[in-house]
């Protein structure tokens, strides 16, 4: 299996501020210009590699939006605005068909960027939505009424089926075995566990682990957690901030960390990355996270930080 995020913010898409983008630039000539003062046969690439997290990368403004591929099958997590990069990547490659989109819910940042999809405007493709919402076609509908977009739903030209499952439910798509689960989360939100060959993956955004009962709903979870090769969490929130929005569906990477140790996970990603936070405060919440692993559980597990582009095979 190969994991490829899209999109990786949550809530409302947050493009690099232009101010923030001048201050990185500053910082790495500053840092340069140091270093060629001591070294002028430093190449810029071997200068690059040494630069802080903050500065070497960047982790994408796009909401959600999660590729699976295993050979020649494909599932795709959710609709954010990383759907729109996608669909010129699989026009790019040639697929087409039957095209199958696992919904967590249908809140904007998860479905906004449907419209942009360019497979959904081909004929020869035939797009198979999931999820746990029997009115599901109709939100995608309303979306794009004649009010918020030009174009209407049934005026693209794929086609498309609507499947309905309860949460807690398995089924297949072709060789995958999915097995769904019910999250904490306004108006609900279902987490995926795709198995195949002995692998697995599991996407669980927007849900939130926290207050005095999260020992007994670790608990309750594990069954469907445990010892999953990859799982990829909601992990929106500083232990500050979920601690002032209880209630509002996410979760701390820290804690995010507790719930993979106590499910004896392989490999942890944190994704849906607050809007308001830059990629400077993002990556100090990640340094915490680690440090939190390192101190508590002797780094037992690897934990990395969802980014648009990554990729992480299984």
């Amino acid at each position: 299996m190969i994991i490829k995020f899209w999109g990786v913010r949550g809530s409302i898409p947050a493009p690099i501020d232009p101010i923030d983008y001048e201050s990185r630039i500053k910082e790495i000539l500053r840092i340069s210009h140091k270093k060629w003062q001591k070294d002028l046969s430093l190449q810029p690439e071997k200068i690059y590699e040494e630069l802080p997290l903050h500065l070497r990368e960047i982790i994408g403004g796009n909401t959600t939006c999660v590729e699976l591929i295993d050979g020649n099958e494909q599932l795709i997590f959710d609709m954010g605005t990383g759907a729109r990069r996608l669909g010129y990547d699989m026009m790019a490659k040639g697929r087409s068909g039957d095209i199958h989109i696992l919904l967590t819910h249908t809140h904007w940042d998860h479905i906004q960027g449907w419209p942009f999809f360019i497979p959904g405007y081909l004929p020869t493709n035939n797009i198979h939505f999931y999820s746990a919402f029997k009115d599901c076609e109709e939100r995608f509908v309303i979306q794009q009424k004649f009010e918020f977009f030009p174009l209407g739903f049934h005026e693209m030209l794929s086609k498309r089926e609507f499947h309905y499952f309860e949460a807690g439910d398995t089924f297949n798509i072709g060789s995958f075995t999915i097995k769904t689960e019910p999250l904490i989360h306004p108006g609900n939100s279902t987490a995926y566990r795709i198995e195949k060959d002995n692998k697995s993956f599991i996407f669980a955004t927007d849900t939130e682990f926290f207050g005095p009962e999260l020992p007994k709903i670790i608990k309750k979870k594990k069954k469907f957690f445990e010892k999953t090769d990859v799982l990829v969490i909601d992990a929106q929130y500083s232990l500050k901030e979920a601690e002032q929005k209880i209630g509002w569906g996410h979760t701390s990477m820290i804690i995010a960390v507790d719930c993979a140790m106590e499910w004896k996970v392989k490999k942890l990603v944190l994704t849906h990355h607050e809007p308001a936070h830059d990629d400077y405060s993002t990556y100090q919440l990640y340094e915490e996270a680690v440090e939190h692993l390192k101190e508590k559980y002797k780094n037992q597990i690897t934990i990395e930080l969802a980014k648009e582009g990554k990729i992480i095979e299984i």
